[in-house]
């Protein structure tokens, strides 16, 4: 990384939650990513990973999570870097 960002990331480090949430929301309206060249082989890919995923869970390699406690660890997730989840 080049200076210039290695700065940039230091400052944004420094500032409150409530302006980094601010310049994110700004970023993220100012800035979009370019759609692939390709969206047949983006499909292609997701496929295989839910594939690999569904393959995963079936054979028992991975353990499942209710909802209330991915909710729970997601929120503590937030919590340790001083924020706080917006809830609709």
């Amino acid at each position: 990384m080049t200076a210039t960002l290695e700065r940039i990331k230091k400052e944004i480090r420094s500032l409150e939650p409530s302006e980094v949430e601010a310049l994110l929301r700004d970023l993220q309206f100012e800035y979009v990513m370019p759609l692939p060249d390709d969206e047949a082989s983006v499909e292609a890919a997701w496929d295989a990973e839910i594939a690999e995923r569904v393959k995963d869970v079936e054979e028992g390699r991975v353990t499942l999570i209710s909802g209330e406690e991915s909710e729970r660890r997601i929120d503590a997730l937030f919590a340790k870097h001083g924020l706080q989840r917006r809830t609709a």
